[in-house]
C-alpha cells in the first residue's frame, strides 16, 4: 500500500532504508522476519510520508522520535500527518529513543499487544480503483479471456481521462510482441508520465533488471512481472533488492483446472504445475510488494470477480492483493470489497467504453460503507 507514493518518495526511503539510525537498528532486529508474527517493512513509502517500520497486515506505523520531534513546528508537522494517515485506517504508535535504548521489553510488548488487536477489515484503509490498460502497438485493446482484441483508445489521452476522473492507479500492460518492446514502452511510460499525477504501474516484457530500472527511470511508478517471473523465481528477489519491493508488482493469471487453481503463463494460454496459492505465497516470501491476480474464467465475462479465490489470498497473505477479472457492475465492486476485504479493484473494458463512471463507482461504494479515497 502506497497512497500515491511517487518515484522521488520510493528513491528517498531506499535511501533512508540504508542508513538506519541506532535506535531503529535496535528495533529492526526485532520485527524483522515475522519475529513478533507480523511482517513489517522499514522506511516504507505512504504518499509523500515515509513510515520507519510499516505492516500491511494490521495497518500500523510504527515511529521513532530523536530529539528534533520536541520541537513545536516538528510536533504540529507530526500530528498533522498522523491525523491524515489515520483517516485512511492506519494505526499509529510512537517510541523515543531512550524508550527503544532504556525499555524495550516494554516497547515490545506494547507492538504485541496492538498487533492481537483486529485493524484489517470494514471502515479501515481505503480500497482503490484501478483501471487497466492493455496496450498492444500503441493502442489500448480488450478482448475476453485474452483474445478477440478490439480497440479501446489511445492510452495516453485514457490515462489523463481516468486521472481526472478519479482514478487511483492505472495498470498498464504492454502485449506487444516485437523486438523494439523496451524502446516502445519507455516512450509510453515518458507520455504518460508527463500527463498524469496518479501512480501507475507497468508490465509485459520485463525479464531482467535492465528492463526494469529503464521503465522506472522513465516516470514508471511500479513493475509488473508475470511470466518471467514464474519461469525464473530467482527474478523477484533481484527486482526487490536492486529497487525495492515498493516496486515489484507480481501479476499472477490463474485459471481452474480439475478443481484446482493454476497458475497460467502467456495470456492465460499455457498451463503450468503451478497451484495459484503456493506460487503467490513463495513470490510474497522472496520480495514481492503486491499481487495482480487475474481469474481467467472470469476475465472479460462481467460476470463478476471470483472472490471466494480472492478471500483466500488476501487472508493468507500480508501484501496487498488487487483483484482483476469479471467486473462488469458496479454492485461487482461492492461485492468484491465486502466479500474478499482486496485492497484494490481492476478493471478494463467496463470503463474504456464508458459503462462504468469512476465518480459514480466512488459515490455508490461510500454509500455501502466502502472508504475510498475522495474524488
Amino acid at each position: 500500500m502506497f497512497l500515491g507514493a511517487g518515484s522521488l518518495i520510493f528513491k528517498n526511503a531506499e535511501a533512508l532504508r540504508n542508513n538506519l539510525t541506532p535506535a531503529e537498528m535496535l528495533l529492526w532486529g526485532h520485527l524483522k522476519g515475522n519475529q513478533l508474527g507480523a511482517k513489517f517493512r522499514r522506511q516504507h513509502p505512504l504518499g509523500i510520508y515515509i513510515a520507519d517500520f510499516y505492516c500491511h497486515q494490521h495497518k500500523l506505523i510504527i515511529e521513532i522520535d530523536g530529539s528534533i520531534h520536541n520541537l513545536l513546528r516538528v510536533i504540529a508537522n507530526d500530528l498533522e500527518r498522523q491525523i491524515s494517515l489515520e483517516m485512511d485506517g492506519i494505526k499509529f504508535l510512537r517510541f523515543r529513543n531512550e524508550e527503544i535504548f532504556n525499555h524495550l521489553e516494554k516497547v515490545l510488548n506494547t507492538i504485541k499487544q496492538t498487533l492481537s488487536s483486529p485493524f484489517r477489515g470494514a471502515g479501515g484503509l481505503t480500497k482503490r480503483i484501478i483501471p487497466c490498460l492493455d496496450v498492444k502497438d500503441g493502442r489500448t485493446v480488450k478482448g475476453v479471456n485474452f483474445v478477440d482484441l478490439r480497440d479501446a483508445g489511445d492510452p495516453v489521452e485514457l490515462a489523463w481521462n481516468y486521472s481526472q476522473q478519479g482514478a487511483d492507479e492505472l495498470v498498464f500492460l504492454d502485449i506487444t510482441a516485437t523486438v523494439e518492446r523496451r524502446k516502445t514502452m519507455v516512450e509510453l511510460v515518458k507520455a504518460v508520465a508527463r500527463q498524469i499525477n496518479i501512480p501507475f504501474t507497468i508490465g509485459g516484457g520485463i525479464n531482467e533488471i535492465a528492463d526494469a530500472d529503464a521503465l522506472l527511470n522513465a516516470g514508471a511508478d511500479k513493475i509488473s512481472i508475470n511470466s518471467a517471473a514464474v519461469r525464473n523465481p530467482a527474478l523477484i528477489d533481484e527486482l526487490a533488492k536492486a529497487f525495492g519491493v515498493q516496486f515489484v508488482v507480481i501479476a499472477v493469471d490463474t485459471r481452474i483446472i480439475a478443481n484446482k487453481n493454476i497458475v497460467h503463463l502467456n495470456g492465460g494460454r499455457l498451463p503450468t504445475e503451478k497451484e495459484t496459492l503456493d506460487w503467490i505465497l513463495e513470490a510474497e516470501s522472496r520480495g514481492a510488494g503486491e499481487i495482480l491476480l487475474t481469474s481467467m474464467d472470469h476475465d472479460g465475462t462481467k460476470a463478476g470477480f471470483d472472490n471466494g479465490l480472492l478471500k483466500l489470498v488476501n487472508d493468507a497473505v500480508n501484501i496487498p492483493v488487487i483483484a482483476s477479472g469479471g467486473a462488469g457492475s458496479v454492485q461487482h465492486f461492492v461485492d468484491v470489497f465486502e466479500k474478499s476485504n482486496v485492497d484494490a479493484a481492476l478493471a478494463a473494458s467496463v470503463f474504456h467504453y464508458g459503462e462504468i463512471l469512476i465518480p459514480d463507482l466512488k459515490k455508490i461504494l461510500k454509500a455501502n460503507n466502502i472508504e475510498v479515497r475522495e474524488i
